[in-house]
C-alpha cells in the first residue's frame, strides 16, 4: 500500500475574496480523499494574506472534520469504484513516474543525477514552462 500525505495548493488561494478560498480548499481536500491520502493538510482561507487567523485555521480543520465524519469516503476501500477515467489517469501517471525513475536510475541514481546537474536542470526546466505540464488530448473524446 502506498501511503502519502496531501497539502492543499497554496498557490491556488488568492488575497481577493479569501471567503471564496475554502470552496477551493474543500475541493482540494476531497480529491486527495478520494485519492487516498492518509494524512491531509488543509490551508486556511488567509494564508495568501498572511500567517493565518485563528478564525481561519479553525475552518480549516472543521474542513478536515466534515470529510472525515460527514462522508464514507475515509472508510471506503475505493470510494469512486474504480472509475474508468480515474483508473485511466493513475495509469497514466504511473507510468510517467516510472519512466522518469528509470531515467534516474539509469544516470547511476539520484546522487548521481543532482551531481551531474540533471535536478537542478529539471528545476529550471519547470521554472520557464507552463506551472501545469500539458496533457495529450484524447482523439476520441
Amino acid at each position: 500500500m502506498l501511503r502519502f500525505h496531501a497539502q492543499t495548493a497554496g498557490s491556488s488561494l488568492t488575497a481577493q475574496q479569501p471567503e471564496n478560498n475554502i470552496v477551493r480548499v474543500a475541493i482540494q481536500a476531497l480529491a486527495a480523499v478520494l485519492g487516498g491520502c492518509q494524512s491531509l493538510h488543509t490551508n486556511s482561507m488567509d494564508e495568501a494574506l498572511a500567517l493565518p487567523t485563528e478564525d481561519a485555521a479553525l475552518i480549516a480543520l472543521r474542513t478536515q472534520q466534515i470529510l472525515a465524519n460527514e462522508t464514507a469516503s475515509p472508510t471506503l476501500f475505493d470510494p469512486v469504484a474504480g472509475a474508468y477515467a480515474i483508473e485511466s489517469l493513475t495509469n497514466e501517471i504511473e507510468s510517467l513516474a516510472a519512466a522518469y525513475l528509470s531515467k534516474i536510475d539509469k544516470m547511476g541514481g539520484m546522487l548521481r543525477a543532482i551531481e551531474a546537474g540533471f535536478v537542478q536542470g529539471e528545476i529550471q526546466k519547470r521554472l520557464t514552462s507552463s506551472s501545469v505540464p500539458s496533457r495529450k488530448k484524447n482523439s476520441s473524446s
